[in-house]
Order: structure tokens, then C-alpha cells, then sequence
């Protein structure tokens, strides 16, 4: 039954794909939000003229306007409402909405990694909202991924709802590998494969390197917990350790910068955002292999069909089990004193419907946190998705933006290596110190 109307769902997705951009009449409006699902206008909210704003990371509205039909949509059936979207560089998001409830005039609705968010006391606890919720919807919690909710959810409360989740994979050129008779990094390859793989494939003549690096913290931490170790623990009490110069962390590192020196890899930029990077330089064939998101996936298809694209899981190391990618995942909070808070959530319950989850995956290859997910067939059949899918069951969530100044240490740490200033180990170390000296600082 479930698998029913997941596929009902996908087909209304399709629907409103198609109906983007197109007008019909209030009352045929209302035939078709009662036949796809949405929720219904909610008759506790009054209807008293107010702009709701709503804040976006940029990445899901340049190019498109999906959210923006979210958006109108929601104001047929809430016609006193105004909805004012901002998009912003996503790592910009949590100073913007920290200085925006400490100045107290926070916006509305916000786009972000809840957890971290919740745990720096920045968003409203949402549980009697999630409670309405299911008596409305009986079964709604379960159509989102556990490891999706475990990211709007702090101390065992919710301060929000699931948009999408992601996860790095192996994002390599077939053609580069036919041409240096390498079979392709699937099934049980490993790093010493990697590596050597990079060795074969760096042909510095024709401009190319075997592998693409990044300082991106966020990407680095899946080489880290690819070697089974971590940044951050957690307590038996629910406190926090910060643990950035575990040894393992540090050899983690090491590969890395070892890669750079001998030559396999260019040396990334300290630019924000140098993850960008990888992906034109993929296509231009100046790197054959990189750790990509599956959104990755979704623009070379889209945008380059003919392209020689293979994605691979990340490769097996000497931590085996205890190895995994990073797990990423954005939601929909309430910042801490928003004004508008009941017409807030319901906006939120809208962009989170199947209704627009569909687009937002065909479209923007952002894939939602539903359950459906993995065992639909518009997305199933897409092959090259599979290793994606696969990853998201061994994927760990990244958790160190909750302690900004501590992340900060750890992308200093990260440069500082790549640049050989410090050794991984010093460099790890010292980024130890000051996020321990500021992890006080960072939760309000």
C-alpha cells in the first residue's frame, strides 16, 4: 500500500511539473489540492493580512522557480498571505539568522541544518506543531527517513521537517579508465586501488590529474570517517568532545596532502566553496575522478547526456564497518521569536509535500527525505543514483557546524596541510585547542 502511493505521489510530482508556470481558476485549484494530498487550509489560522518570509539557500533557486510556485500555490489557498523568498550562499544561513533573532526581527521560515541550528538555541521547538500534524495526517512521520528526522531533531525534540538529503560518492570518467586500461573503481576497490588509479591517470603533459581535492570541512570529514574516525563524540551525559587530533584523523589527512605532493591531484584553493570546483574540472576533463554529491550526478546528466560518467561507492578501507560517507541533509526551521509561526509550519508542511518533492529531484537533482526515495522507479532505473542510494545507509551525519569556531579551526587545519605549513597531526592539533577553548563560545 505504501509503495502505491509513493508512485501516486510521483505521478501528481509529474503533474505539477508539467502544470509549473500555468493559471486555472481558484475553485479548480481547490479540486486539485483536494485530489494531490496537500494539506488543507488549516481553519485555525485567521485570516489577517501578513507577509511570511522565507528564507532559501541560494543553490535551490538559481536557475529555477520552483519555490517560487510553492509559494503562489500557497497563496491561492491562503490568500491573505504574502510570501517573500530570500536566497542566500548556504554557509552563510546561520550568521545571517543569528544576527537576525538576537536584533529580534527574524524571519519566518529558514532553510538549514537543523540540528546544528536547534543545539545553538537559534529555532522554535516544533513538537506540538509535528503532533497536530500527525492527528491531521495520521502516518505522516513515517513517509520521512530516520536519518533525515535524527537531523531536525535535538535533545529529542523537533525544531523542524526534513526538505532533502545527500551524500558523497565516487564520481569518475569511464573514458579516462578505457583509455588506461584500468577497470572501473567498483565493487570492492580500495584505497590502495585509489591511489594507484590517481598515479595511472595524472598525466601532467595533457593537463590532467587523477583526482580532485577539496578543504571543504564537510567533504574532507568523509575521508575522515571513511578511515573510521570522527571529530566530534558524543557523551554518555549528551554532551560534546571535540576529538579533530585523533590519529586517525590525522592519517586520514595525510593521504590526502601525500596525494597533492606526489603530484596525483592539483592543490585546491582556499576559496569558500572550492568543492565547485571539481565538477568543471571533471568536465573538462582535467580530473578524472572526484568525491561529488549526487546532486552532481543530476547536472553532468542533465546538462552534458553524452558524458562518460561512472559513480562508484566510496572505496573500503582498513575500518571496514565502522567506515562510512557523510550524511548532509537540509530542513525547515521557525527561527527562535518568528512572528508568524502557525502560518510558518504550514508552509513548511506545503514545500515538503510529494507534490513538489518530485520537481525538486527532477529538476534540481535534490532528492527528498522520503521514504520513497530509494525504491522508486523514476529514480531507481537511473543506474548511475544506485551508488548514491547505496551510500545513504552507510552515511554518518556531520555535526561539527553546531560548534562554528570549532569547524573553523578544522578547515584551517585542512589548508594548512594541503599547503604543507604543518603536518596533519600539528595542524589537527592546534585546531584542537582553540575548538576547545571556543565551543562555549558557540552555543548561546
Amino acid at each position: 500500500m505504501r509503495t502505491l502511493k509513493a508512485l501516486l505521489s510521483i505521478m501528481l510530482g509529474f503533474m505539477v511539473l508539467a502544470g509549473c508556470g500555468q493559471t486555472s481558476s481558484p475553485n479548480g485549484f481547490l479540486d486539485e489540492l483536494a485530489a494531490s494530498n496537500l494539506p488543507p487550509r488549516n481553519p485555525n489560522i485567521l485570516p489577517e493580512p501578513i507577509t511570511l518570509e522565507v528564507w532559501l539557500d541560494l543553490d535551490f533557486t538559481r536557475d529555477n522557480d520552483l519555490f517560487e510556485v510553492v509559494a503562489r500555490d500557497f497563496e491561492r489557498v491562503y490568500p491573505e498571505v504574502k510570501v517573500k523568498i530570500f536566497s542566500f550562499v548556504r554557509e552563510s544561513i546561520p550568521q545571517k539568522v543569528e544576527l537576525a533573532v538576537l536584533s529580534g526581527i527574524p524571519p519566518d521560515v529558514v532553510q538549514g541544518h537543523v540540528y546544528a541550528i536547534a543545539g545553538r538555541n537559534l529555532a522554535e521547538p516544533l513538537d506540538d506543531r509535528w503532533r497536530e500534524w500527525e492527528a491531521a495526517a495520521p502516518g505522516i512521520t513515517d513517509e520521512f527517513l530516520d536519518s533525515a528526522l535524527a537531523e531536525v531533531t535535538w535533545q529529542n525534540k523537533r525544531y523542524g521537517v526534513p526538505l532533502d538529503i545527500y551524500t558523497l560518492v565516487l564520481i569518475y570518467n569511464r573514458q579516462h579508465f578505457d583509455e588506461a586500461h584500468l577497470p572501473y573503481p567498483e565493487g570492492d576497490y580500495d584505497l590502495f586501488y585509489l591511489r594507484r588509479a590517481a598515479e595511472i591517470l595524472t598525466e601532467p603533459d595533457r593537463g590532467r590529474y587523477g583526482m580532485g581535492f577539496t578543504t571543504d570541512p564537510w567533504y574532507v570529514y568523509a575521508w575522515v570517517t571513511g578511515a573510521g574516525g570522527d571529530v566530534l563524540s558524543v557523551n554518555p551525559e549528551g554532551g560534546f568532545t571535540l576529538t579533530l587530533n585523533q590519529q586517525t584523523n590525522a592519517d586520514a589527512l595525510r593521504f590526502l596532502s601525500d596525494m597533492v605532493e606526489a603530484g596525483y591531484g592539483p592543490r585546491p584553493t582556499t576559496r569558500p566553496r572550492d568543492y565547485e570546483d571539481l565538477r568543471q574540472q571533471f568536465l573538462n576533463g582535467e580530473i578524472s575522478m572526484y568525491f561529488g554529491e549526487s546532486q552532481d550526478i543530476h547536472l553532468i546528466q542533465s546538462t552534458n547526456p553524452d558524458f562518460p560518467l561512472g559513480v562508484a561507492q566510496l572505496p573500503r578501507t582498513p575500518a571496514r564497518e565502522s567506515a562510512a560517507s557523510v550524511l548532509g541533509s537540509s530542513g525547515f526551521f521557525i527561527p527562535k521569536g518568528a512572528q508568524h509561526q502557525a502560518v510558518a509550519f504550514e508552509f513548511i508542511k506545503w514545500a515538503t509535500s510529494d507534490r513538489y518533492a518530485v520537481p525538486m529531484a527532477r529538476l534540481l537533482g535534490r532528492y527528498p527525505a522520503k521514504t520513497w526515495l530509494q525504491t522508486s522507479p523514476e529514480f531507481t532505473e537511473n543506474l548511475s543514483l544506485i551508488p548514491f542510494f547505496n551510500q545513504l545507509n552507510a552515511a554518518r551525519p556531520y555535526r561539527l557546524d553546531l560548534f562554528p569556531q570549532a569547524e573553523e579551526a578544522f578547515g584551517d587545519a585542512i589548508k594548512t596541510s594541503f599547503y604543507d605549513i604543518a603536518s596533519p597531526a600539528d595542524a589537527l592539533e592546534a585546531a584542537q585547542t582553540i575548538g576547545q577553548e571556543t565551543m562555549q563560545e558557540d552555543r548561546p
